[in-house]
C-alpha cells in the first residue's frame, strides 16, 4: 500500500507541476480519483472541474492511449494535445474524469504495455486482454461512482486516443447512456478480434466521431472502411494527412464536432 501511495503522490506532484503558473487548467480544480476495481485492483485518475461547474454538468470520460496515463489529458506540452480538449470541455460546462489504464501511470506492474501487445500478436492474447476488458470494466465502477457522487449527468461523452478510441467503442457497445464518443486513431487490432473495435461497432448507439490518419500504421485504409461499415454509416469522419499520431488540428475537429452535436441535440 505504501508503494502505492508514493507512486500516487507523485502523480499528483507532477499534475501540480504541469498545471502550474499560466496555464490553461489555472481556474481548474483538479481532484485525484482512487477507487477500488471489482476485481480489487485499485483504480487511479483524475477529476477535472471549473469551479462553476454545476453537479449535473455533462460528464466527459477521457480515455489515454498505449504507454499514456491520465496525466495526457493534463500537461500542456504532450504530443497529443489533450489539454486543449480537456480545456474547451471544461468551458462548456463539463465534468471531465480520466483514468490510468492498467498496467499504466500509478497502476504499472510487472508486465508493460507494449509486451502484452507483443505477446497478443504472438497469440498469447491473455495478459492484453486483461488490461483491455479490465479497464473497460474499471470505467463502469468510475460511471457508478460519479454518479452517487453528483447526480446523473445531462450527457455523457465517451473521448479515446488509440488504446483509448478502442476503449471508448467497447465502453459505448456495452453502455446506451453514453450519448456521444469520439474516438481518434482507433487500431485496428486484428490479432485480438474479441476486443477489436470493428466487431463492436453496431452495437453503439452514440453519436459518433472517428477521427482517423491516411497512414496510420495501427489502422489501414480497408480497416477504417470497415469500421465505418460495422458502425452502419450513423458515425462522422474526419481524416488527417498523417501517421498514428495526429496533427494539432484535430482537436479543433473534435472540439468543433462536440458543439455541432450539442446544438442539433439540445436535449442531450
Amino acid at each position: 500500500m505504501k508503494k502505492y501511495l508514493s507512486s500516487f503522490m507523485a502523480a499528483i506532484l507532477a499534475a501540480a507541476l504541469l498545471t502550474g503558473g499560466g496555464n490553461a487548467f489555472a481556474q481548474t480544480n483538479v481532484q485525484q480519483i482512487a477507487l477500488e476495481a471489482n476485481d480489487g485492483n485499485r483504480v487511479t485518475g483524475f477529476i477535472y472541474q471549473n469551479l462553476k461547474t454545476e453537479k449535473d454538468a455533462p460528464l466527459a470520460i477521457l480515455m489515454h492511449g498505449m504507454t499514456g496515463s491520465s496525466l495526457m489529458w493534463l500537461a500542456n506540452d504532450h504530443g497529443a494535445y489533450g489539454d486543449i480538449v480537456v480545456r474547451d470541455l471544461i468551458a462548456r460546462g463539463y465534468r471531465v474524469v480520466a483514468l490510468d489504464a492498467r498496467a499504466h501511470g500509478a497502476r504499472k506492474d510487472d508486465m508493460k504495455p507494449l509486451e502484452r501487445l507483443k505477446l497478443a500478436r504472438s497469440g498469447q492474447t491473455g495478459p492484453y486482454l486483461s488490461m483491455i476488458n479490465g479497464t473497460v470494466s474499471d470505467y463502469k465502477v468510475l460511471l457508478a461512482k460519479v454518479r452517487k457522487q453528483f447526480g446523473e449527468p445531462r450527457h455523457i461523452l465517451a473521448i479515446g486516443y488509440s488504446m483509448g478510441a478502442q476503449m471508448a467503442v467497447l465502453f459505448a457497445a456495452e453502455h446506451e447512456e453514453i450519448t456521444h464518443i469520439v474516438t481518434m486513431v482507433p487500431p485496428a487490432a486484428k490479432s485480438v478480434p474479441i476486443v477489436a473495435p470493428v466487431n463492436h461497432a453496431k452495437k453503439v448507439k452514440a453519436n459518433w466521431l472517428l477521427i482517423t490518419a491516411s497512414q496510420d500504421q495501427f489502422s489501414n485504409k480497408a480497416d477504417n472502411e470497415a469500421l465505418m461499415a460495422a458502425a452502419g454509416g450513423k458515425l462522422d469522419r474526419v481524416e488527417f494527412d498523417s501517421k498514428h499520431r495526429l496533427p494539432r488540428a484535430y482537436t479543433a475537429a473534435a472540439i468543433d464536432w462536440i458543439g455541432k452535436i450539442e446544438t442539433r441535440n439540445p436535449a442531450n
